[in-house]
């Protein structure tokens, strides 16, 4: 009889450990100034798709997330506040035009709040099918340096990408076939 108490003493024990350290965050909320915009406008977009999202519960902060080439990161726990990393170096973030920085901040919000995974998939035309996908922020921004003639603005591209960030089944748009 008593290996069986003391069993269920440590079991109990053990239980009651794990209980204490899985309670949950407090809410947070902390962004930076010049982040702030683009998380309002995710909301706004979210709502215009009625699919409304919450930002109460959300850190971003700037560093570097992975690696000096990753521009951004999703940290996921459960119990915790979703934390986003933006590298705010040259390539990342100082030199990127506003279209580049909304793109990012996007993307990372679609990991953090959206819990969308990476997809690679690419229309016909060679462009990424999803905002989601994972090397690319200049997906509705114009050129910087345009040539000839190929198409440099694609600014007209954003309300496919931002329907299909928050619909995944957002039919083919006619540029990308």
């Amino acid at each position: 009889m008593r290996p069986v108490s003391l069993l269920t003493l440590l079991l109990l024990v053990g239980l009651t450990g794990c209980q204490s350290g899985s309670q949950p965050e407090p809410v947070q909320y902390s962004i930076p100034a010049e982040v702030e915009p683009f998380v309002k406008s995710f909301r706004d977009e979210a709502k215009k798709r009625n699919t409304p999202v919450s930002t109460d519960n959300l850190i971003i902060t700037f560093g570097t997330a992975v690696s000096e080439d990753i521009c951004g990161q999703c940290q996921l726990t459960s119990g915790k506040t979703p934390r986003i990393t933006l590298n705010g170096g040259a390539f990342c973030w100082q030199q990127a035009s506003q279209y580049e920085r909304e793109c990012l901040v996007f993307h990372e919000l679609g990991h953090c709040l959206l819990a969308r995974a990476h997809k690679t998939d690419k229309f016909p035309n060679g462009a990424f099918v999803s905002l989601m996908n994972p090397s690319d922020v200049t997906l509705y921004a114009t050129c910087r340096y345009p040539i000839g003639n190929d198409e440099c603005d694609k600014r007209p591209r954003r309300d496919y990408y931002i329907d299909e960030l928050f619909d995944t089944s957002t039919p083919t748009p006619a540029w990308g076939k």
